[in-house]
């Protein structure tokens, strides 16, 4: 028999069996302390129950305590078959639809355990039994099914088992779950279902299930609503630049006044659509609503909003966060409310309570550089969430609170999987999120948590660091009770690599902020929570950074390291481009038995998290690897091999003790047995590094001097020294001489934000006048045991170079090599036969150069007779920027293909379109062309490098892409694309247009003007046939030429590598 206890404060399930009627409880109150914070303190009573008794225990002793009530003890007699975990599963699901409004008993059931509602459907099945079977009321259709295992289980044999029963009775939907992990698949599409471009990862509720019948893609939200949105964004810039007028800063300050007014918007249309509901309110609409306020006239509507109607808000939500507007001209705030008035931003059918206000702040900040580092994307936050799990009766604190992501999203999970009680949400209000925020975001914080349903009161705009929370200190109630601060969750997304003056008031004392904020979000774990956790976004440099070694090992003393998440880089794009990690730990801030302390933690290396990672963070139709950490996040031993075919690594806490306590867990892998036929050596064996110049931008000069510096772009991806950027050092500088590129010197970069060339080499073959840059190295060998050439070649093509230099760099915005290259083992024939590999590769270069000169130098020469040619401008033998209008009755859904700027070559019309999107996705933002028209990058440096090309083979015929592109349709009648293409190609047009570029350094664009009123001659079509077929026929012989480059390139690649004998 299954027993849960509900009481005032919390959802404190007790799951047992038992033989006997007597049962021991913990009763729980729950005193209010002088931060905010909640804590249990328990007491143990015995009391006799029988079969499906409810009993009401109440508990008033002071006015601090709030009495208790035990409100439905539930008996899981249906389950007596399951065992005890899938059990609790059971009850979580049956809560969570509960809560979506289907019926799991009574007249109007929706919900059928364990077997399907009509007896065909059970004949189809065949005597097996769905956990449970989803209906709709309006017919017997079968809509979902739901497969249901122990937390923590993976859930894949629950989906084909799912799958298999849903397919024999016509049902469109399966879910498989564990209770908090949810995976969602459509039967029919064969693929996961999509609700507002998103997979589904939680239940939906009965009236969303029935648009699954026809479709596997669902968008809840309207067309207009989703346009609306978009104008918001738009019309947040305009006010941007009158709120400036007014004399408010940028940043914070405009975009706190602008949210000030768009709450009033968003809380009216969330009031009109609960009023319509018949949902009871206390909003007073008559004096509060955006109606009310239209009506009064604009000269004494700055007042009415500061006097009346931010008064009533302060009141209704138990507040101060509704300040005085700073607009003072009446006229402005009048024109922003006007812009704003016709925009539907709330969707009625949205299950998500706020989500127009997070698509504001999602959509602004990522805008804004000033704004940027208060949004953490929502998956990852989702994801951190579930992995905490937070359970209604818990508390969960977030010191760095930002825009209130975290402390929303937990909000919202434990409201869809509690029980609705009266009691229950009051707790959840009231007792259960709390943040601190340092700047006037605090305001937005609770603007943004009462949108989302409440739940604002705690917090605060405070600085979290000069406040520090002591989970083991104790303070006395009014009762004279003692109980100890602190909360039972910590989610948090750090700020990085700041400096704090409050070092002094925790355990190690630092101006690193990276330390003091670890530190911080331990300690205010209460230390006699019964599962303290926390899970926490750091920098990647908090990973093995030396000076906060003595922090990985405070870490590692108060907690319990369950794992390290590596998340990719561009992960908080487009605010931040820093590596980062999810620290996930428990039992935080308590003395652990040594007995009791793990052995390892597991690290799981996140290389795609479902979305591009640029600035644009487009949705991949591909998995995301946090996905795959989520069903395996019980970290059982017993799932050990299952989780390293996945990803995951053991990282042994002894070996990261006895190595500066680096917790990267890259640096632990162990390398697969090497062979060679040859012996073996260590990097440093047979080569020595020199670093190159450090010099201070003072010591830069504009003049030429004899001290040159070459930093790493003059290295090219192939190994080739190009000297593009050169920095003049100043004459009376004295340079080390060992610092100067010489003859036999091989030239590697050491650092760089980018992985691609961190380790690149180039093989200097005569003595040069220049230094190596800071950033860079100089390797220099023992001739006596390796030739320099055979060190470059292998440096140069070695997959196994490849691999261990990604093992060995570190750095959160900028990757380094250290001296820890030097353990870089390296097969080392002898001399002699070094040199015989030398000679074999050396040949193989020289046809490589060759063929690339030949590819470098050719050009397509256009050979008509000038004099007898007519020359138009492009504007009149060709569309420029033809018009979206061409395509606007064709359905939304489309498939078009899309062109990032990647997808272009240089002085090359041929291009492959490989990516797919449907035309109401890319209709507004992108640029649109058709089969055979031309596009033509018009930003630098794309303009400058030669980027173009001719669209072809697209999908339907019609495609988008980046904005950056001018599209040139040629007149058919007159020209063939290709005669346009030759022409606006070349060094010649190039160079012509760069003295027509206008904008800033960095972000120049091509004047189109310039294209327009380009003159072009125009024979006949049947010449222009006769030469574009000759350059044809070029093309074909350069084309030979690419593929002997990369027909030799493989051969030294594969010689390289055979080396190895593996």
């Amino acid at each position: 028999m299954f027993w849960v206890i509900q009481n005032l404060f919390g959802l404190l399930p007790k799951v047992c069996l038992q033989e006997h009627n007597k049962m021991s409880f913990g009763l729980h109150k729950k005193p209010c302390c002088p931060h905010g914070q909640s804590h249990l303190q328990s007491r143990e009573i015995k009391f006799s129950v029988n079969r499906r008794l409810a009993i009401t225990y109440k508990l008033n002793k002071s006015s601090t305590f709030a009495y208790w009530d035990i409100i439905y003890i539930f008996d899981y007699k249906r389950h007596m078959n399951t065992m005890p975990l899938e059990a609790d599963t059971r009850n979580l699901i049956d809560t969570a639809l509960t809560n979506l409004g289907w019926k799991l008993n009574g007249k109007d059931k929706n919900v059928f355990f364990e077997q399907p509602k009509t007896e065909a459907e059970r004949k189809s099945l065949g005597g097996k039994r769905p956990d449970y079977v989803l209906y709709s009321n309006e017919s017997d259709r079968p809509l979902i099914v739901i497969e249901a295992k122990k937390k923590g289980t993976r859930l894949d044999a629950a989906m084909e088992q799912g799958i298999s029963y849903a397919r024999a009775i016509n049902a469109p939907l399966v879910f498989a779950t564990d209770g908090v992990f949810c995976k969602a698949y459509h039967t029919e599409a064969n693929r996961a279902p999509i609700l507002n471009g998103e997979e589904i990862d939680e239940f939906i509720r009965e009236t969303l299930a029935l648009r699954y019948l026809t479709t596997y893609e669902v968008n809840t939200v309207s067309p207009k609503v989703q346009y609306d949105r978009k104008e918001l964004i738009r019309i947040f810039d305009e006010a941007n630049n009158m709120l400036r007028g007014e004399g408010l800063r940028a940043g914070i300050e405009r975009f706190g006044e602008f949210a000030n007014i768009l709450f009033l918007k968003l809380i009216s249309e969330s009031e009109q659509i609960k009023r319509e509901s018949g949902i009871k309110t206390l909003f007073d609409a008559t004096a509060c609503s955006w109606d009310s306020i239209k009506n009064i006239p604009f000269t004494t509507r700055i007042d009415y909003i500061n006097k009346t109607v931010y008064e009533k808000l302060n009141s209704l939500y138990n507040t101060d966060i509704f300040t005085p507007l700073q607009i003072r001209d009446a006229s402005i705030l009048k024109e922003i409310m006007d812009k704003l008035d016709p925009l539907t931003l709330t969707d009625v059918d949205s299950d998500v309570k706020g989500d127009a206000f997070e698509y504001f702040l999602k959509a602004s900040t990522a805008t804004k550089n000033d704004l940027g580092e208060y949004f953490t994307p929502r998956h990852i936050v989702k994801t951190m969430v579930r992995l905490v799990n937070p359970q209604i009766g818990e508390t969960i604190y977030d010191p760095f609170c930002g825009t209130g992501g975290f402390l929303i999203e937990s909000f919202r999970y434990i409201y869809n999987n509690m029980a609705r009680t009266e009691a229950n949400i009051k707790m959840l209000r009231e007792h259960t999120v709390y943040g601190n925020e340092i700047t006037n975001t605090a305001r937005i914080t609770k603007m943004n948590m009462i949108l989302a349903g409440d739940g604002h009161s705690n917090i605060n705009m405070r600085d979290s660091l000069a406040n520090p929370i002591d989970g083991k200190a104790t303070y006395r109630d009014n009762d004279g009770s003692e109980h100890y601060y602190g909360y039972d969750i910590v989610l948090a997304n750090m700020p990085y690599s700041q400096k704090t003056k409050h070092g002094e008031l925790y355990d190690l004392p630092s101006t690193n902020g990276d330390s003091i904020c670890v530190q911080h979000c331990m300690k205010a774990i209460n230390s006699t929570s019964p599962n303290g956790r926390m899970a926490l976004v750091v920098p990647e440099g908090f990973l093995f950074r030396k000076d906060l070694t003595r922090t990985r090992e405070y870490l590692l003393k108060n907690c319990q390291l369950q794992s390290i998440i590596s998340l990719p880089q561009g992960v908080f794009l487009p605010y931040t481009g820093v590596k980062t990690d999810i620290i996930y730990a428990t039992k935080v801030n308590q003395k652990i038995k040594k007995a009791e302390k793990k052995k390892e933690f597991w690290y799981f290396d996140v290389k795609s998290d479902g979305y591009t990672l640029d600035n644009h963070r487009r949705k991949l139709d591909t998995p995301s690897d946090l996905a795959k950490y989520e069903e395996f996040r019980k970290l059982d031993d017993d799932q050990s091999t299952e989780m390293a075919n996945v990803g995951f690594e053991i990282i042994p806490l002894d070996k990261v003790c006895s190595n500066s306590f680096i917790l990267a867990g890259n640096r632990y892998r162990i390398s697969s047995n090497i062979t060679s036929k040859y012996e073996i050596v260590d990097f440093s064996d047979i080569a020595t590094i020199t670093r190159g110049v450090n010099y201070q931008r003072a010591q830069q000069t504009t003049y030429k001097t004899s001290n040159i510096i070459l930093p790493a772009d003059n290295i090219t991806l192939s190994g080739e020294l190009e000297v593009i950027k050169e920095i003049y050092i100043d004459q009376s500088i004295i340079l080390a001489p060992e610092k100067q590129l010489r003859q036999g010197d091989i030239f590697i970069c050491m650092s760089s934000g980018s992985k691609e060339h961190i380790g690149k080499v180039a093989f200097i073959d005569k003595d040069t006048n220049y230094y190596a840059g800071g950033f860079m190295g100089i390797i220099r060998t023992n001739t006596s045991r390796c030739l320099p050439q055979y060190l470059f070649y292998y440096l140069l093509k070695s997959l196994k170079y490849r691999e261990e230099i990604k093992l060995l760099t570190q750095g959160a915005n900028i990757n380094n090599i250290s001296s820890t290259i030097n353990s870089i083992k390296i097969p080392l024939p002898s001399v002699d036969v070094q040199q015989k590999i030398v000679d074999e590769l050396n040949g193989y270069n020289r046809i490589i150069l060759n063929a690339k000169q030949i590819v470098d130098n050719y050009i397509p020469n256009i050979n008509c007779n000038i004099e007898k040619c007519k020359y138009y401008t492009i504007e009149n033998i060709a569309i420029v920027r033809p018009s979206k209008d061409e395509i606007k009755q064709l359905p939304k859904d489309t498939i078009v293909s899309f062109v990032p700027m990647a997808t272009l070559n240089t002085f090359n019309p041929d291009f492959i379109a490989e990516e797919e999107r449907k035309i109401e996705n890319v209709l507004s933002g992108f640029t649109y062309f058709r089969d055979e028209d031309i596009l033509l990058a018009k930003i630098t440096p794309c303009f400058e490098n030669g980027k173009a090309g001719i669209a072809r083979n697209l999908k339907n015929g019609i495609g988008f892409g980046s904005t950056e592109y001018i599209v040139i349709r040629a007149n058919p009648d007159i020209v063939y694309p290709e005669w346009l293409f030759y022409h606006i190609n070349t060094p010649s047009f190039i160079q012509g247009g760069k003295s027509h570029m206008t904008g800033t350094a960095g972000q120049q664009r091509i004047d189109i003007n310039y294209v327009k009123q380009y003159q072009v001659p125009i024979p006949s079509l049947e010449q222009q046939k006769i030469i574009l077929d000759n350059i044809s026929a070029e093309r074909k012989l350069i084309e030979s030429s690419k593929r002997l480059i990369d027909v030799f390139e493989k051969k030294i690649c594969n010689r390289v590598n055979d080396i190895w004998n593996n």
